[in-house]
């Protein structure tokens, strides 16, 4: 086992996982990475296309294929599962993230290696969008307060009313960013990390931590927060680290309604394992 073990899963996608890769062979000390990627509701044409791409690889990797859609975070539950990993003696570091990332650090898995594991137990790094060129993190700086979980219980009453008071939160934001700009070039705590880059040390598992996968998406930010927080185990965020995410390139097609309805089960699961 390397001492980085990064999971990725693939949907019917391999043109990003390609760039993925091409990145990730591009850092120094790239030889101490394992790459995993999870091949979701495979088909004979992404089996053939990840085949080759991999026999071109100077990588050490795996694929696991899936005939049934696994949805992100039940594509990196079930490589774990496969993997029959025992944390305890390794790896040092598991990176779960979306397969839309590409490495922009040559330096990224020297500076990953350089943190102790016991007191960095999960990272969240800076995560900027080549959609808008924003920082990703922190996801959520603190936990769900009263008055948010008002705000999402009237969100989710239909996809057309939330619609709107999501473009309205989504201008309010863009605002508030401009007018408040921070600059901060330490780690520090933070609730919530964003889902498409996460960084686990082997601390997190092996003090209780665990991949919930009891939905299909858009539930990992705030159920690795939850699980954290109830295992006294925190979460960093740390800019110095940095990766580019070309948002949305995997879920272009889908639509508001169902991104809508998606990721209201995942607040609804959350709202009854966590809140209740």
């Amino acid at each position: 086992m390397k001492d980085i073990l990064i999971i990725t899963v693939n949907y019917r996608n391999t043109s990003a996982t390609e760039d993925f890769i091409h990145s990730l062979e591009k850092l120094h000390e790239f030889r101490r990475v394992q790459l995993v990627i999870v091949d979701s509701a495979s088909t004979n044409t992404t089996k053939e296309e990840l085949e080759t791409l991999l026999h071109n690889s100077s990588l050490h990797t795996q694929i696991i294929y899936s005939d049934q859609n696994t949805y992100y975070w039940g594509g990196v539950a079930l490589a774990i599962k496969h993997l029959k990993l025992e944390f305890s003696i390794g790896p040092k570091w598991l990176i779960a993230c979306n397969n839309d990332i590409v490495f922009s650090q040559r330096g990224f898995i020297k500076q990953l290696l350089a943190l102790d594991p016991a007191t960095n137990p999960v990272i969240a790094p800076t995560i900027k969008s080549l959609l808008s060129g924003k920082n990703l993190n922190p996801y959520m700086a603190k936990p769900i307060a009263r008055l948010e979980k008002i705000y999402l219980s009237l969100f989710y009453i239909h996809h057309i009313s939330g619609y709107c008071m999501h473009i309205i939160r989504k201008y309010t934001k863009l605002i508030n960013r401009f007018i408040f700009k921070s600059k901060v070039n330490s780690a520090y705590k933070i609730y919530a990390p964003h889902g498409s880059f996460m960084i686990f040390s082997n601390h997190y598992f092996t003090r209780g931590g665990w991949i919930d996968d009891n939905f299909k998406m858009y539930g990992e930010e705030a159920t690795v927060a939850e699980i954290a927080q109830r295992n006294n185990i925190p979460i960093l965020f740390n800019p110095a680290l940095e990766v580019l995410h070309n948002e949305h390139s995997t879920t272009a097609n889908h639509s508001w309604k169902k991104w809508f309805t998606d990721s209201k089960e995942a607040y609804k699961y959350y709202k009854k394992a966590y809140l209740t």
